[in-house]
């Protein structure tokens, strides 16, 4: 993917992968459908499903999947969306996750 990132949804077939080259700082969010990210260096995977986000933690290689049907995806810088007060512990892990939670249930 470029450094151009594409403000719209994308959408992916099942199976599709998604590369992203040092996206770290980016968010990845979920539409509709499931997704599975993998990050370089990292051993946890990450599902997020429909409303769901995710922002990328780590430089390198980041595979965005669609893994068991099509699935539609934004990416975007994390800065550029509007969140829950972060101050509170209480903040929707959907918009902010903490990087320490990597399944989203």
């Amino acid at each position: 993917m470029s450094a151009q990132l594409d403000q719209m949804a994308r959408h992916l077939n099942a199976r599709q992968v998604l590369d992203i080259r040092n996206g770290q700082g980016l968010r990845v969010g979920c539409v509709r459908g499931v997704l599975w990210i993998t990050q370089s260096n990292d051993s946890d995977d990450i599902i997020v499903q429909d409303g769901q986000s995710f922002v990328l933690d780590r430089p390198g290689l980041a595979l965005i999947s669609a893994p068991i049907g099509p699935a539609d995806v934004t990416i975007q810088p994390a800065s550029r969306i509007q969140t829950v007060d972060q101050t509170t512990s209480g903040g929707l892990a959907r918009w902010e996750p903490r990087h320490d939670v990597r399944h989203f249930a």
